[in-house]
């Protein structure tokens, strides 16, 4: 196998072809189309909407949400039938038991055609039962139903399948699409979100469907109680169970037995590293998600007018996206400078100009470079005016945390209720201060809780409540005479107590759990998460289009010198050099977590498993015959990754190939997150 063959972009064909064969079901020609919103995005992605309106047969679109329900009902006389497509999860019910049969009662004879994104058997009992439908509670339970075939529910309504599995975007597969990119899943169904990475995994594996080239697990190793269950629910019963049902059993004992063991697996919870989510990111994409909202290479929120689209943007994709954003201005100048005197200067071979060269060659002619650093400018430009007038004081505060001490954090933060300063800004400095400090203080956060509801409103203290119920505030308890007490919100005690059974209570309840066993300075110091520069250090490149020529260490995605700590995790399994504090070498081949104390520092289950990996064996037998080229590192992240993370690994990618370890990296996870996502289901 080699690299090019695997192409996750056939999971979005994959996904596009669904949805096109689904509309090709629907005969009428004259159809509206009813679109979720949430949808949008994603849809556009996928392929000009044009392409859509001809498959479905329609010109014009109406957004599903509640002012639909104001539409006159001439206007929906005009149509055959309405094409209505929405997420396979139960929000939009009570709007479409509002608006259908309102719709069906007013104008005779018109269709409706439901197409529901991956839909499952709960979701289509609560669509026949909304619409007193035919179908028999029976016929849904069967098992030999798979939904390939329109069903119809009322002699108006009929509901369509359409299929996907992972998304590839922002050069990841993620499972979920919903207003919060599944953080919010994460704390209320972490079943839900274990189930989605499960089947997305399979499709990822067994993603080509020549036997020859699939991707057969070597080592597995895991953190926390979900991935445990996520392992457990992939290894015992979706591997076995898709080779007995794909695959006949000469290709399932060739499998077994002479296929080459290609692929790491590599299974974290959010929970181990919530300080990502809290920060604002300081890499080009990361900032821009922050500020605007990145969904599917197209950025949201951004007044200017200039293209949102990042899809095909090769200076984008190719240099600027990771870089911190310090460094996107002078990158910008140097660009457009060069490609000005690339003509005259097309002689010239300073070493330090190939990689700019070799970036300007392959953006295309000088019209379309032009155009592209001019987009990127004026973006920029949005990001610094945004920062200036809104974030600057706060980032500051973000970037010298760590110099700070608890007093004085706290004063800082006092200044910020002072200044009625946007309440997210208050959730990630409170959150920021407790991580660090483990825990607040019971006393700090009674005079805390009444600046929240002086300044805030009651609904500031039912978000509190919300951030404390789901561990993302660790209270010392002080006394019990305090606001937080009367509330009876201060049960926990400075240092949680972890019993297994108290974990396993937990699992597919919440995602939200404690799992410090050790306190942040330990922590912070055994990983090195705010690495110092190194005296000896390598010079660094500004020039370069490469990470690692660029930082010498992973610390620019996040204030404070910061990297996180999934990042870290992951790394040691194959490099173990940033280790300064209390230096472990591996002495094996094979990559492993041994003597690191992650089961000592951390709560929840530690996996590490070796399936075939023959690194370490004296005689080192290569089993089976069919060697796969290159081999595969798979990340599941349960819960959600926000983009420093994203280019954290990237970073690692370069780590790899420069080492010449002949891996590819591949990230999955539930959706791509920040801290506007999370507070945003947290004050809902």
């Amino acid at each position: 196998m080699t690299q090019e063959s695997l192409n996750l972009n056939q999971f979005n064909e994959s996904i596009l072809n669904n949805l096109l064969t689904q509309l090709s079901k629907i005969y009428s020609s004259n159809n509206l189309l009813i679109l979720d919103p949430i949808l949008s995005p994603l849809l556009n992605n996928l392929t000009p909407f044009n392409r859509l309106k001809e498959a479905g047969k329609f010109q014009n679109i109406v957004w599903l949400n509640n002012e639909i329900t104001s539409i006159q009902h001439q206007v929906f006389s005009k149509y055959t039938s309405l094409i209505i497509i929405i997420p396979g999860t139960s929000e939009n019910l009570e709007l479409l038991h509002k608006f259908i049969p309102n719709i069906l009662n007013h104008v005779h004879g018109l269709k409706m055609n439901l197409i529901v994104k991956d839909l499952s058997r709960s979701l289509l009992y609560q669509i026949n039962n909304l619409f007193d439908g035919i179908l028999k509670f029976d016929s849904i339970l069967q098992d030999d139903t798979k939904f390939d075939k329109p069903i119809t529910i009322t002699t108006g309504i009929k509901v369509f399948n359409w299929l996907t599995g992972p998304i590839h975007t922002d050069g990841i597969l993620i499972t979920e699409i919903n207003e919060y990119s599944g953080i919010d899943n994460y704390f209320k169904s972490p079943l839900f979100q274990v189930n989605q990475l499960t089947k997305s995994l399979i499709q990822l594996l067994f993603h080509n469907k020549s036997i020859g080239k699939l991707l057969k697990l070597k080592n597995i190793y895991g953190k926390g109680n979900h991935s445990d269950l996520l392992i457990k629910e992939l290894t015992n019963v979706k591997i076995p169970e898709y080779l007995s049902e794909n695959l006949s059993k000469l290709e399932v004992e060739f499998y077994e037995s002479q296929l080459h063991s290609n692929t790491n697996l590599i299974v974290l919870e959010r929970n181990l590293d919530f300080m990502p989510l809290l920060f604002n990111q300081l890499n080009y994409h990361g900032i821009i998600d922050d500020l605007f909202d990145i969904r599917f290479d197209t950025i949201e929120n951004l007044e200017e007018d200039v293209s949102k689209t990042l899809v095909g943007d090769e200076l984008y994709q190719q240099d600027l996206k990771d870089l911190n954003f310090s460094s996107i201005g002078a990158r910008l100048n140097k660009l457009a400078k060069f490609i000005q005197q690339q003509y005259k200067s097309s002689n010239a071979t300073d070493d330090n100009l190939k990689d700019m060269k070799q970036l300007v060659s392959n953006l295309g002619n000088l019209t379309l470079q032009q155009d592209l650093i001019k987009k990127h400018t004026i973006i920029g430009e949005s990001v610094l005016d945004k920062m200036n007038n809104e974030y600057q004081e706060f980032l500051e505060f973000q970037n010298d945390l760590f110099e700070m001490d608890y007093k004085l954090q706290l004063s800082k933060l006092k200044y910020f209720f002072n200044c009625n300063f946007p309440i997210n800004f208050i959730w990630s400095g409170l959150l920021l201060v407790g991580y660090i400090n483990d825990g607040i203080s019971s006393k700090d956060l009674d005079w805390i809780s009444q600046e929240l509801q002086d300044n805030y409103g009651l609904g500031a203290i039912i978000s509190l409540e919300q951030l404390i119920k789901y561990k993302l505030i660790r209270i010392n308890h002080d006394s019990s005479s305090d606001f937080l007490s009367n509330l009876g919100l201060t049960q926990k005690k400075q240092t949680p107590v972890h019993s297994h059974s108290e974990e396993d209570y937990q699992v597919g309840i919440t995602g939200g759990q404690d799992i410090f066993k050790s306190n942040y300075t330990l922590i912070n110091k055994f990983w090195n998460l705010h690495p110092l520069e190194e005296e000896d250090a390598p010079e660094t490149n500004q020039d370069s289009t490469n990470l690692l020529e660029m930082y010498s260490n992973p610390s620019f995605t996040l204030p404070g010198n910061t990297v996180p700590l999934t990042y870290r995790i992951v790394e040691s399994l194959y490099f173990r050099d940033f280790l300064k504090y209390k230096p472990i070498n591996n002495i094996k081949k094979r990559p492993n977590w041994d003597n690191l104390g992650l089961g000592t520092m951390f709560s929840g289950k530690t996996i590490d498993v070796n399936i075939d990996d023959h690194s370490d064996d004296k005689n080192n037998p290569q089993k089976g015959n069919l060697v796969a080229n290159p081999e595969y590192i798979i990340i599941a992240i349960i819960g959600g990754i926000t983009r420093s993370e994203i280019t954290c690994f990237k970073y690692l990618q370069e780590r790899l190939t420069r080492s010449d370890k002949n891996k590819k990296i591949i990230v999955m996870s539930n959706g791509i997150v920040n801290n506007s996502k999370l507070f945003k289901f947290i004050n809902e």
